[in-house]
């Protein structure tokens, strides 16, 4: 959102009264930093988590079983391509009103899909990787880069520990600020506010999320090795950035309009189960879960390719 100055501003322009032209020299851009119980930061860690890299079933280490010729902790190499879908849950407009009377549109996208890249190493180790190329879809652009690296320990009677660290990076784009379906389908304030403070144009806001997340998760194999359920608890360290952006008449980025930004460390857990009853494949659900944020569902179906 814009602060008094830009809205009193772009409503002196319309009514033809006098204003200080913007300077042609660079301008800094004002950093707002939020602590996790603003409005504005609340917002923010709803989507951050909502795209956090978890695991969504149970990182490829262990075998789990000891036979003759793969003793524990001395599992065959193998890669896994799969596919993963979280859902979105929508927020209410109470829930999107921040710092001024007027919803953000943040319900862009109704679920967040990801490719990963799953390999499986000698002793329990495992390295998961994701790469959202930047193609629109849902109104959103998202281009995030997720990477993991786990250790998996067999403790008996088919329980295993699988420490992970995972990190996330990367920008979504979307019209949050300005929206002209939401402009549209609101009253005449928010219309109004479409016409003078965004130019009449939708925003290229950029929402940047940085993670990296620390858990334990703790699986048990059940006697027929087709189910595999498991719980997960950690913690995730992160800073996103939302930066507003407004979109002149002359199609440039109005630099009056702030970065706000929040800092903090957050506990989540997650709990799942993978099937592995088809030759070749892996189903996974899982039930996210960040206190505060936001507690979702993903599911998670992988190939074995070798």
């Amino acid at each position: 959102m814009s602060r008094n100055g830009p809205i009193i501003g772009c409503l002196v322009s319309a009514l033809g009264l006098p204003a200080a032209a913007h300077p042609a020299t660079a301008q800094e851009r004002e950093l707002q930093r939020y602590g996790a119980g603003a409005p504005e930061a609340k917002v923010m860690l709803f989507y951050s988590s909502s795209i956090a890299f978890s695991p969504v079933g149970v990182p490829w280490g262990a075998t789990g079983l000891s036979t003759k010729s793969v003793p524990v902790g001395r599992a065959i190499p193998r890669t896994e391509l799969a596919i993963e879908v979280s859902y979105i849950p929508r927020l209410s407009a109470a829930q999107r009103t921040v710092a001024f009377d007027k919803p953000e549109a943040t319900n862009l996208a109704p679920m967040f899909p990801r490719p990963r890249l799953a390999i499986r190493l000698p002793w329990g180790l495992g390295i998961e990787g994701s790469w959202i190329p930047p193609f629109r879809m849902f109104d959103v652009t998202a281009n995030v880069l997720s990477a993991a690296v786990s250790r998996a320990f067999d403790v008996g009677s088919g329980v295993r520990l699988t420490p992970r660290l995972s990190v996330l990076t990367g920008r979504v784009e979307g019209p949050i600020t300005c929206n002209r379906n939401t402009a549209d389908r609101g009253n005449q304030s928010l219309m109004t506010y479409y016409t003078l403070v965004c130019h009449g144009n939708d925003s290229r806001d950029y929402f940047d999320p940085r993670h990296v997340s620390g858990e334990l998760i703790v699986a048990r194999r059940l006697a027929n090795g087709r189910w595999e359920p498991y719980l997960s608890a950690g913690a995730r360290g992160e800073r996103t950035r939302f930066d507003i952006g407004v979109i002149r008449d002359d199609d440039s980025r109005d630099l009056d309009n702030p970065i706000l930004e929040v800092k903090t460390t957050r506990a989540y857990g997650t709990a799942g189960a993978s099937w592995v009853g088809l030759p070749r494949t892996r189903l996974s659900g899982e039930l996210f879960y960040a206190p505060g944020s936001v507690f979702t569902v993903r599911a998670f179906a992988g190939v074995h390719l070798w």
